[in-house]
């Protein structure tokens, strides 16, 4: 009787462990990291996937950065969106997944550009100069585990 009774005041607290909620946890962000925006330069890129085709999105978000230095940055993105606009069809728009803050004046902004037929993930590493975003770095696939960290990908 002794170990029922011990056996059912183990599984009382268990239960009470999982079923009571826990308090969220502590940010670790630093404390003078500002809130993620939006670059304005990622949403022109897009905008400009629209109207005019991935070579004005990729030169759009090339605009006043390094990347306009890098052709061979530039030629294998515009490569790889032109085999997606003649495989998946036509861009129709982007989602934004996450902007992460890194410093005040970096983030990284994940998002999807949508087309007729398929996804394909994307990641842009943003600098901001005074008031304006640049764009350094930018990776596209259609396989979200090449672009995505894993903790966007385990639902974090």
């Amino acid at each position: 009787m002794k170990k029922i009774l011990a056996c059912l005041v183990v599984a009382g607290i268990l239960a009470a462990l999982v079923i009571v909620p826990r308090a969220p946890a502590a940010s670790t962000a630093p404390a003078s990291a500002a809130e993620p925006t939006l670059p304005d330069i990622v949403v022109a890129g897009f905008k400009e996937f629209k109207t005019g085709g991935y070579t004005a999105a990729t030169n759009a978000w090339a605009r006043d950065s390094s990347l306009l230095q890098d052709s061979q940055t530039l030629l294998a993105l515009n490569t790889y969106l032109s085999q997606v606009c003649n495989n998946a069809g036509t861009f129709v728009g982007a989602d934004i997944i996450r902007v992460v803050n890194l410093s005040a004046n970096s983030e990284v902004v994940y998002a999807t550009a949508k087309f007729e037929r398929q996804l394909v993930f994307l990641s842009f590493t943003c600098y901001k100069m005074g008031d304006k975003w640049l764009i350094t770095m930018i990776d596209a696939d259609k396989d979200p585990a090449k672009v995505l960290p894993t903790n966007i990908m385990s639902g974090q």
